[in-house]
C-alpha cells in the first residue's frame, strides 16, 4: 500500500491534468487497488504503482482464503478424515502425545491428535509440521468418530490421568464393536506401573472378535526397562567389579527399575547362584523394600537388598560415608539416580561423582528431557570421576516401537520366534517355508494370525480353570501342563487356526501350501493330522509359560 501511494503520486505529477490528487484521493486510490478498480491508468505508470497494482490484490486474496480456512477448519479437517483409513489417533497433546504424534509422523503414518485445551501451544507447532490436530474433548465418543476412530489402525490415548486415558478406551469400544477384519489396536497409558500390572490382567482376557484390542502401558515402566538396556547392570568396561548397584529414590520409576534389574538377573541366578546386591537409598526405603519383596517373593531369593533410609536432597546427606569403605573402596558396579526431582537428581549425580573414589561406576541420572540442567551435566571418564551420564525418560520411552510393543505384540513375537525355531529345527528353509524370516518382514496377514492366536490365550486357559495374573513369580516360566492339559489346549489351537484360515478363503488340498491358491494340507480335523503337524501345536502349548513371562504374565491354577 505504501508502494501504491507513491507510486499514483509520482504518476499525478507527471500527468497532473488527468485527475486531482489530493492527499486523501490518493489514499483512496490506493484502497482501490485491492478490489482491483484503479490501478488501469491510460499512461505509463511508475514501477511502484507496477508493483502494487499486481501484488496488493493478490496479498488480498490470500488473506480472505486464509481467513476463511482459520474459520472453518475444524469443519473442512473432519471432512478429509472421513476419508481416512489405517491411521494413528493419539488423545492427548502433553509431553508424551507429542513425541508419539512427531514419532509416527516421522515414519510416514498419518497421525490425528485429539487435543481438548484449545489453548495448547503444540497445537500449531504439530500443525505446522504437518500433523492434523482435532480440538475436542477425546472421552466424547463423537469427537472419536470424527477422527475416524473406527477406521483407524491404532488408538492411543496419553491423556493426563489414568480416569481419562480409560474412558477413551470405554468410547471407542462402542465404535468398533462391530468392526471386521483386523482390530483397532488401543493403547491406554496408566501412570503407576503397579496399577497398570494390575490391569494389565484383562488384556488378554477378553479374547478375539471384540473389534478392539486393548494394550496397557506405562512410559516408567517402559523407561525403566530402557535405562537397563542402555546402561546394563555390568558395565562390560568393568567386568570385573562386584555385582553392586546403588538406587537412589524409590518412587514409581525407581520401583521399576529395582524390578526390572532383578529380574533382568534371575537367569544368572539360576546358572552360578550368585546374587545381585542392590542398595536402596530413599526416604521410605526400610518400609517400600518390605513392600517390594512381600509382593515379589522371588526378589529377597534373586538379589541381596540393602535398604538405607535417608533424605538424599539434605545438605547432611553424605554419600560418601555410606557408599566407601574405611579402606577408600568402593564396589558399585552401577548407580542409578531415580528421583522424581530433576534438579535434586543432578545435585545428587555430580555429589557421587565427586566422592567417589578412582575407577567409580557409571552413574546415570534421570531427567525429563535432555535440556535445560541436563545440558549442563559434564561428561567424560575421566579417572577421578568415573562416567555420568543423563537419560531422559520421555524421550527414551515415548517411541512408536516401545509403545506399541504391548503384551500382545509381545506374545506374536514370541510364538513367531518359538515357530521359527521349530522349523528350522525340522530343517525348513525361507526358501521352502516363506513364514521362516523375522518378525519385521512378515506379511501383515501372518503378523495378524499371530496376535489373533495371543489374543485366544485367555480363553483357552479360562477352560483348564487357569487365570492369567501379572508376573510377581520370575520362576513362573516353569510352569508345567499335564499331558492332558497339552493335548487338549493344542486341539483347541489347531481349531481356532483352521478357522482363521477357513474366514480367509483357504481350503484343504493335498500336497505343499499354495499361497497364490489359498489351499493347505492341514485343514482337516484334528484326528487326521500328521504326527509331526500335531507336536507343533502341542510345542506352541508347552511353551506359553515361557511367552507369558516375557510379556509379564503368569499362569495361575484356580483352586
Amino acid at each position: 500500500m505504501v508502494l501504491g501511494y507513491i507510486g499514483f503520486s509520482k504518476y499525478f505529477e507527471l500527468y497532473p491534468l488527468e485527475m486531482p490528487h489530493a492527499r486523501h484521493d490518493l489514499i483512496y486510490y490506493t484502497f482501490q487497488l485491492l478490489p482491483m478498480e484503479s490501478g488501469a491508468r491510460p499512461h505509463a505508470v511508475p514501477w511502484e504503482l507496477q508493483i502494487s497494482r499486481y501484488f496488493l490484490p493478490i496479498l488480498g486474496v490470500y488473506a480472505t482464503v486464509a481467513a476463511l480456512v482459520i474459520a472453518f477448519w475444524g469443519r473442512t479437517l473432519r471432512l478429509r478424515l472421513r476419508m481416512t483409513r489405517g491411521h494413528v489417533v493419539i488423545c492427548g497433546l502433553g509431553d508424551k502425545g507429542l513425541r508419539l504424534a512427531r514419532g509416527f509422523h516421522s515414519m510416514g503414518a498419518q497421525t490425528v491428535v485429539v487435543e481438548r485445551d484449545r489453548a495448547n501451544p503444540w497445537i500449531e507447532q504439530c500443525r505446522d509440521e504437518g500433523i492434523a490436530v482435532l480440538v475436542g474433548d477425546a472421552t466424547d465418543a463423537d469427537v472419536l468418530k470424527a477422527a475416524g476412530v473406527a477406521r483407524a489402525e491404532h488408538l492411543i490415548s496419553v491423556c493426563r490421568d489414568d480416569g481419562a486415558n480409560a474412558e477413551v478406551g470405554l468410547a471407542a469400544h462402542g465404535l468398533v464393536a462391530r468392526r471386521r477384519g483386523r482390530p483397532l489396536n488401543c493403547v491406554a497409558h496408566v501412570l503407576d506401573p503397579d496399577l497398570c500390572q494390575l490391569l494389565r490382567r484383562r488384556e488378554l482376557a477378553s479374547g478375539p472378535d471384540t473389534g478392539m484390542r486393548l494394550e496397557l502401558f506405562s512410559v516408567l515402566d517402559l523407561a525403566a526397562r530402557t535405562i537397563l538396556e542402555e546402561y546394563p547392570l555390568v558395565d562390560p568396561e568393568q567386568a570385573d567389579r562386584g555385582l553392586h548397584v546403588l538406587v537412589v529414590g524409590l518412587g514409581n520409576f525407581g520401583r521399576s527399575v529395582v524390578l526390572h534389574a532383578a529380574r533382568d538377573w534371575q537367569p544368572h541366578f539360576r546358572e552360578s547362584g550368585q546374587r545381585l546386591r542392590m542398595m536402596l537409598i530413599g526416604k521410605d526405603a526400610n518400609r517400600m523394600t518390605e513392600a517390594l519383596c512381600a509382593r515379589y517373593p522371588r526378589l529377597a531369593t534373586t538379589c541381596e537388598i540393602v535398604p538405607y533410609t535417608a533424605d538424599v536432597t539434605r545438605p547432611d546427606f553424605d554419600a560418601h560415608a555410606v557408599l566407601v569403605d574405611a579402606d577408600g573402596r568402593c564396589d558399585l558396579s552401577a548407580a542409578y539416580i531415580c528421583l522424581n526431582d530433576e534438579p535434586a537428581a543432578i545435585s545428587i549425580g555430580l555429589s557421587l561423582r565427586e566422592c567417589l573414589p578412582a575407577g567409580a561406576p557409571r552413574i546415570v541420572v534421570r531427567v525429563r528431557d535432555e535440556v535445560g540442567l541436563a545440558k549442563l551435566l559434564p561428561r567424560g571418564s575421566g579417572p577421578a570421576c568415573g562416567l555420568l551420564r543423563t537419560f531422559p525418560v520421555y524421550e527414551r520411552a515415548c517411541t512408536p516401537e516401545l509403545v506399541l510393543g504391548g503384551a500382545h505384540e509381545t506374545l506374536a513375537r514370541a510364538i513367531h520366534s518359538q515357530y521359527v525355531r521349530q522349523q528350522t529345527a525340522r530343517g525348513d528353509t525361507p526358501q521352502s517355508n516363506p513364514s521362516l524370516v523375522p518378525w519385521d518382514d512378515l506379511p501383515p496377514r501372518l503378523q495378524e494370525a499371530n496376535r489373533r492366536q495371543a489374543d485366544d490365550i485367555g480363553v483357552k486357559l479360562e477352560t483348564l480353570g487357569c487365570a492369567l495374573a501379572p508376573l510377581t513369580d520370575w520362576d513362573a516360566d516353569r510352569f508345567t501342563f499335564t499331558p492332558g492339559e497339552v493335548e487338549m489346549l493344542a486341539v483347541r489351537e489347531h481349531e481356532r487356526w483352521m478357522d482363521d484360515y477357513v474366514r480367509a478363503g483357504w481350503v484343504h488340498a493335498p500336497g505343499d501350501k499354495q499361497n497364490r491358491k489359498k489351499t493347505h494340507p492341514s485343514l482337516v480335523p484334528w484326528s487326521q493330522l500328521t504326527e509331526d503337524e500335531k507336536e507343533k501345536d502341542r510345542d506352541t502349548i508347552r511353551s506359553l509359560p515361557v511367552f507369558l513371562a516375557r510379556a509379564g504374565f503368569q499362569i495361575e491354577r484356580r483352586v
